[in-house]
């Protein structure tokens, strides 16, 4: 049983459709209306997953989004606070979505919606204690492991 909080690792390119700064793009939303619907691409959270992260939020447990740009041996990493995810368009908050979305057409290839507050850029290495659900390694050697485009993390305190 975790005791620790779940978060969320989502990988995401500026380049896959040329939006341009994607965390510049999303982080005006969040100035000019106090959050953002971050859309997420491919693979989808199970619908049970999605309960424990909203659970969380609900319970005001600090639950956070890593953003990760680039490729598997050089990332850039991204926080920002999750205010909410779901698997459905979020029809009464479209303010909230970038514009990007519906001008590249790629609304109907989000297969899951995560409401965030401002993204902060981070540091690598303040990911370290970070382990996906399912692994025994850091999310540092699970990003160059894996090819999957997001993975479940909770906080684990390192015994050295």
């Amino acid at each position: 049983m975790l005791t620790s909080p779940l978060h969320l690792v989502i990988r995401f390119s500026d380049t896959m459709f040329e939006v341009g700064d994607v965390v510049s793009i999303h982080n005006e939303v969040v100035e000019k209306h106090g959050a953002v619907w971050f859309g997420k691409l491919g693979g989808t959270l199970s619908l049970a997953r999605i309960e424990m992260l909203n659970k969380q939020i609900e319970q005001k447990t600090p639950t956070f989004l890593y953003l990760v740009k680039g490729n598997r041996r050089k990332s850039t990493p991204y926080k920002a606070r999750i205010l909410a995810i779901s698997r459905d368009f979020p029809k009464k908050e479209k303010v909230l979505i970038p514009s990007y979305y519906a001008e590249k057409k790629l609304l109907k290839y989000m297969n899951a919606w995560v409401k965030a507050g401002r993204i902060e850029q981070v540091e690598m290495a303040d990911l370290k204690n970070l382990k996906t659900i399912n692994s025994i390694f850091p999310i540092e050697e699970t990003l160059v492991r894996s090819s999957s485009g997001y993975f479940l993390v909770h906080e684990s305190k390192s015994i050295f």
